[in-house]
């Protein structure tokens, strides 16, 4: 893999991951589950890069665990406001 490649992808995930990061702040709900995913999904491909570029060989088992964990943990987030939403309304 071209080296300036290899740094631009590395750039332009930093640029998705603060974004991320600054989505994951707002008050919403939904913003901090949209900021979450988001972020799990650029850390794996961060990861991807990395393992491919200097061939870490465990890399790609990691980033499928957080493309799996991601969803899950935003379901059982969700799961907990929803239960929390409704005591509140009785």
């Amino acid at each position: 893999m071209n080296e300036y490649v290899l740094y631009f992808t590395m750039f332009s995930l930093l640029v998705g991951a603060l974004s991320s990061l600054k989505l994951c702040f707002h008050k919403n709900t939904s913003n901090v589950l949209i900021g979450e995913g988001l972020m799990a999904i650029i850390v794996a491909t961060f990861l991807v890069v990395l393992s491919t570029g200097f061939g870490i060989s465990f890399g790609e088992t990691v980033a499928l665990f957080i493309l799996v964990a991601g969803p899950v943990g935003t379901i059982a987030f969700s799961k907990v406001m929803k239960r929390k939403s409704e005591s509140k309304n009785m």
